[in-house]
């Protein structure tokens, strides 16, 4: 019962985070379409803050989310120890990627035309080397930025780490302001925010493990050093998950490609992932931030059973969310995209393209959810080696697939592929799984339908509303307004459901998990 109430109120704080952030995050969007549209500028930034992003889930995500967590847990009561490897993994970071960051300046027009080769033939090329040069030394502040996220999450202090996920967003929000008061180059201060805010969020969090007892300490680097070895282990064990991890960015290489081939498709691709990403961090990487230190702890104590309920009841969560939210965003995708961006130099032909690219994006959150918990299976027990495999399988087949899906559907190929290639990862990895000894339980079994049939009821009470009522509201400019009240009325008609079935207690608290 106490492990299950600590899942949730973990899961519930780092959500709550996640979604302040995002909230500023769709703001940025908003303003990003009222002053830059889908036009050069906007196209071109979005384009170079692609860099450091891909780096940032190689070198940063990839690794300590998944192979820092589970040895600093075994370690994190020595605190001469801890601090120790946290000083030697910095040290690596910042020689490594401040070398780096070094040739990434340098090769910056060969990356842009990797990247995008459509932009080779007008303006945005140049644009994009300049922003990119500006904003590239990012990935060296971010990965150390979530090293210490890493070391705050195993010590359970998800509400520090989470909290700064906002800084970017803000500071980007105010560099917007600032050019559009000023009259100034919206790109280059839009470059200088993110290095600015970077900084800032790197300050705040080492702080924060100052004064929860880590920090960075002299070290013996010598060979006799148990730390050094723990580093080496952690080093060996980054290679082949960073190596997923960058297979994996080969998806948004192509994706890019495709898109820069279409004027405006980047910023209508990336606007509409954006958004069907919020689901997926609000639920899936908030339960794979608070899941994964759980789940070693558990598997290191040999307590598999205790860890295959705790997997199920996140599993259990995280459906419980991902369904309506991939349900609603399909269906309500033009107004979502007409209500938040349609204004200044985003037009309608922005509106109707970026809701085609949300649909379909949206097919995607449920598996991408599931399939982040059901990893940690394997990540809780130090084995990345499958993980790896399936990266390179999923890679293979998403690329194959928006190649050939490019003549018939252009831009739309790649979240096309992207949707048929999580599912069927998805699926393999479940039948994959079982034998490993993950299975469902009778808990899981029974909640399944009823959140389908929910869901279902949910839908039908979105079409009903949406035909009687959408033309009123749409005629007097009203649409937003509308679209908040939808929201509201089909998600209490969800959780009323569920508690109808059985699944939320009277409190509309999740029932308790039995096996």
């Amino acid at each position: 019962m106490a492990s299950r109430n600590s899942l949730i109120n973990n899961f519930s704080i780092v959500s709550l985070w996640t979604l302040f952030s995002r909230i500023l995050g769709f703001l940025r969007d908003i303003f990003l379409a009222l002053y830059l549209g889908s036009g050069p500028i906007a196209q071109a930034f979005l384009l170079a803050f692609t860099l450091p992003n891909m780096l940032r889930r190689i070198f940063a995500e990839g690794s300590f989310n998944k192979v820092f967590i589970p040895i600093f847990v075994g370690i994190k009561g020595t605190k001469k120890n801890a601090n120790e490897l946290v000083t030697i993994v910095f040290l690596s970071l910042f020689i490594i990627l401040g070398l780096i960051s070094i040739l990434g300046v340098i090769f910056m027009p060969a990356l842009i035309k990797a990247l995008a080769f459509g932009f080779l033939k007008d303006e945005r090329f140049q644009l994009a080397v300049l922003y990119g040069r500006i904003l590239f030394p990012y990935i060296l502040l971010i990965s150390l930025v979530q090293l210490f996220n890493s070391v705050l999450n195993a010590l359970n202090l998800y509400h520090v780490s989470t909290a700064t996920q906002g800084i970017l967003n803000l500071f980007l929000i105010g560099s917007l302001i600032f050019s559009a008061l000023s009259s100034g180059d919206f790109g280059v201060n839009l470059c200088i925010a993110v290095l600015v805010s970077g900084l800032v969020n790197l300050v705040l969090v080492f702080r924060a493990c100052k004064l929860n007892g880590i920090s960075l300490t002299s070290v013996n680097l010598s060979g006799f050093n148990p730390n050094v070895g723990l580093a080496k282990e952690l080093c060996l064990k980054s290679i082949p998950i960073s190596l997923a991890s960058g297979v994996s960015q080969i998806n948004l290489v192509v994706g890019r490609q495709i898109s820069s081939l279409f004027d405006g498709a980047i910023v209508w691709l990336i606007y509409a992932d954006r958004l069907a990403q919020l689901p997926i961090a609000l639920i899936g990487v908030a339960l794979n931030v608070v899941t994964l230190p759980r789940l070693s702890s558990l598997k290191k104590s040999g307590r598999l059973a205790e860890g295959n309920s705790y997997l199920n009841q996140s599993m259990q969560i995280s459906l419980i969310f991902a369904l309506p939210a991939s349900v609603g965003l399909i269906y309500l995708n033009s107004e979502i995209i007409s209500s938040l961006f349609q204004r200044g130099n985003f037009l309608m032909n922005d509106v109707v393209q970026t809701s085609k690219a949300l649909s379909i994006y949206s097919v995607s959150i449920i598996p991408i959810s599931l399939q982040i918990l059901l990893l940690n299976f394997y990540f809780a027990e130090k084995n990345i080696r499958i993980p790896f495999y399936y990266s390179l399988a999923s890679v293979f087949l998403n690329v194959s697939l928006a190649y050939c899906l490019l003549g018939m559907f252009e831009f739309l190929a790649p979240p096309i592929a992207y949707a048929i290639t999580n599912w069927l990862v998805f699926v393999s990895l479940v039948y994959h799984t079982y034998k490993f000894g993950f299975y469902f339980n009778k808990a899981f079994k029974t909640a399944l339908p009823k959140i389908v049939l929910s869901s279902c009821i949910m839908l039908i009470c979105l079409i009903f509303i949406k035909t009687i009522t959408l033309e009123y509201f749409s005629y007097r400019n009203l649409t937003t307004l509308w679209l908040g009240a939808v929201i509201m009325i089909s998600g209490i008609s969800y959780f009323a459901c569920l508690k109808f079935l059985g699944i939320l207690n009277k409190n509309f608290r999740i029932n308790k998990f039995n096996n």
